[in-house]
């Protein structure tokens, strides 16, 4: 589905918040670079975003909140999936509990995404 005018104005108002985000992302990885996976709550301006591209709420339901799940395919290359989790769960989780949260959020959509992402990542090597 395309995106109307307005979608893509309302898009071009939040990247700088969804940016500042991600480039968080960045620097968690590059400061932990034995770690593949993260898990973190995710920001209004995400939120805002899912429901642009999406067309649908991003509410969860009542006692829960939206987590942001990060797979750093390659530096510069980071893939993020939205889930819902119980208000107040632990986001600081070991790599294997990161790494198990992502593959369990993954759908067909998204490991056909990561695997452009890679087949890019490779053509560039």
């Amino acid at each position: 589905m395309k995106p109307t005018r307005a979608q893509r104005r309302q898009m071009r108002k939040i990247a700088d918040r969804v940016d500042r985000v991600t480039q968080a992302d960045r620097l968690f990885f590059e400061r932990r670079p034995d770690r593949k996976h993260r898990v973190r709550l995710a920001s209004r301006a995400e939120l805002e975003q899912y429901e642009l591209l999406e067309g649908r709420p991003a509410s969860p339901t009542p006692g829960c909140r939206g987590f942001t799940v990060v797979r750093n395919i390659a530096p510069g290359a980071r893939l993020r999936l939205y889930a819902y989790g119980l208000e107040g769960a632990e986001t600081d989780l070991s790599e294997w509990m990161a790494a198990a949260i992502y593959e369990a959020t993954a759908t067909p959509k998204s490991r056909e995404i990561e695997a452009q992402m890679r087949a890019g990542m490779e053509a560039r090597a």
